[in-house]
């Protein structure tokens, strides 16, 4: 079975969790929104600063807030900030040059996987963090 890729996820959960709160929120406090340690919140939290979707504030008092409004932060761009993965990968094992279908199967496969990553990173584009956040409040 494939392993998981939960970054995208809980980077997600993150910037929801720090859009709904006042000031600067900790790693703990955001970690135990999760439910995880704060440790792999810190390390997803640097990968959303590095790509310029959270301010870190260092300190006793510190913390992170958002660098930008929540509707000017799309699931496309927290997506690109924890470099998930591509969502559709074709195996690697070396091809049959004897076999149709091992032969070609890279090919066709790869055309119609491309198209659908490209589907899907546009669906990611049309979803902000304040849409996500209506959600939840709506829920």
């Amino acid at each position: 079975m494939a392993s998981v890729n939960t970054q995208f996820s809980i980077a997600v959960h993150l910037l929801a969790g720090i859009a709904t709160r006042e000031g600067l929120v900790t790693s703990e406090a955001l970690a135990s929104s999760v439910n995880t340690n704060p440790a792999f919140v810190k390390r997803i939290l640097a990968k959303l600063s590095k790509a310029a979707l959270v301010n870190a504030v260092s300190g006793k008092s510190g913390g992170c807030e958002l660098a930008r409004k929540p509707k000017d932060i799309n699931l496309l761009d927290v997506y690109v900030a924890v470099e998930a993965p591509s969502t559709f990968a074709i195996h690697e094992y070396p091809s049959v040059k004897s076999c149709e279908v091992s032969s070609n199967i890279k090919g066709v496969l790869g055309n119609v996987l491309d198209s659908a990553q490209r589907s899907f990173e546009k669906d990611l584009s049309k979803t902000t963090i304040a849409d996500v956040v209506a959600k939840i409040r709506s829920s």
